[in-house]
């Protein structure tokens, strides 16, 4: 297997991960950070990685995509968890 189809794959792979992290994170109950695969940082440094060891441009490129996807949907997941504000969001509906 070659240098740049290994990279490949792994990019596959990071964009599935990426993909269950925005599921999770947008299924109301919140992202675990007990474990490092459910922390954005664990994947950005493989992304980083598979960029600094490539010299192939379109490679690179589909890093980088991936490297703002996993930023998204992480911001997402803390607005809803703040709100726009920076302020925990506060319930609306009263308790009986």
């Amino acid at each position: 297997m070659s240098v740049d189809q290994h990279a490949q794959d792994e990019l596959a792979h990071i964009s599935r991960m990426i993909a269950e992290l925005e599921r999770v994170a947008t299924n109301g109950r919140g992202e675990s950070t007990r474990y490092a695969v459910m922390r954005p940082e664990y994947w950005l440094r493989r992304i980083d990685a598979l960029m600094v060891a490539s010299t192939n441009e379109p490679l690179r490129r589909d890093a980088a995509a991936l490297r703002e996807r996993l930023a998204d949907a992480f911001a997402e997941a803390r607005e809803r968890d703040t709100g726009h504000a920076g302020e925990r969001a506060r319930e609306t509906g009263s308790r009986k």
